[in-house]
């Protein structure tokens, strides 16, 4: 008895002694889920990411799944719990993400081809749009009618002018207009405005000029009765568990040498990817103080 309680006390002082199996320090996940929010149709979207997408596969060594995010809560979401390794976020879905305890950085950002000023090249604005043939030259004019926004968690599509017109009538939206829906994407609003669906939209700068150079939409034929100030444009963003190494390569892909890319950014119409961080989106993320 004596001889076995000594080997049982020597086996509990050895494995004692070992150390405990560490949980992984970093994610190397395979594949790597990136998700970019429904900005516009998706199908077009994808196509135009393709040269970003293929670049990510070559230089990671590894697939890149990319995540259908139907909404901006769902790639928000999909951070939260970590199903998502690398997004592209619009400056108040990043800001929310932040707010709600999200564990990711930004990292790139994209610079307009207009070079006519710094803030045109690095920044866009929420537009109201109404047809032209309406008559209609200030929101005082549509109390009443049906608006279009895009997505709940859209900057220029949803919160700001949910702000400007709180600010500008001294009423919430909803009591404001009669009816408003959402359309999902800042392109499917346009379509709405011109189609007569609904009385007024807010957009995206950058897409409404998208959809003008497409000849999607005439010169003359939407007017335009209210726009924003400047808004930073979209951050990227990686979750912060990601490993080192592979957060670097993956930011080499988008700082580094653009050769690769230049389909893509003939294709939006940018001039390229630029670091970007935190501080950038700062008044945003003073939107969103408080967790919600």
């Amino acid at each position: 008895m004596k001889n076995i309680l000594t080997c049982l006390i020597l086996a509990s002082t050895l494995f004692a002694s070992l150390p405990a199996r560490a949980a992984p320090a970093c994610d190397n996940p395979r594949p790597l889920r990136f998700a970019l929010i429904p900005f516009k149709n998706p199908e077009a979207q994808l196509a135009q990411y393709q040269p970003l997408i293929r670049q990510l596969e070559k230089v990671l060594e590894r697939r890149i799944e990319v995540v259908p995010s139907p909404s901006y809560s769902s790639a928000i979401e999909g951070l939260l719990g970590e199903s998502i390794d690398l997004a592209e976020l619009g400056p108040a879905s990043y800001a929310i993400a932040v707010s709600r305890g999200a564990r990711i950085t930004p990292f790139a950002t994209f610079s307009s081809v207009d070079r006519s000023s710094p803030e045109t090249a690095a920044s866009y604005h929420s537009m109201l749009l109404v047809r032209r043939d309406r008559g209609i030259d200030k929101l005082e004019q549509l109390r009443g009618s049906t608006l279009g926004l895009t997505d709940p968690a859209s900057t220029s599509g949803a919160i700001l002018p949910r702000q400007a017109i709180a600010r500008q009538t001294g009423m919430p939206a909803e009591s404001y207009f009669k009816r408003i829906i959402f359309s999902g994407s800042h392109d499917r609003s346009i379509e709405a405005v011109k189609k007569g669906l609904v009385d007024a939209v807010f957009v995206a700068s950058s897409v409404y000029d998208e959809a003008q150079r497409q000849g999607k939409l005439k010169p003359d034929e939407l007017q335009l009765i209210w726009q924003s100030p400047p808004i930073p444009y979209d951050p990227f963003v990686l979750r912060d568990r990601l490993c080192p190494a592979l957060a670097a390569k993956i930011r080499q892909v988008f700082l580094g040498n653009p050769a690769p890319l230049t389909g893509m950014f003939h294709e939006l119409k940018i001039s390229g990817f630029f670091p970007t961080s935190d501080e950038r989106y700062r008044e945003i993320r003073n939107l969103f103080a408080n967790p919600r």
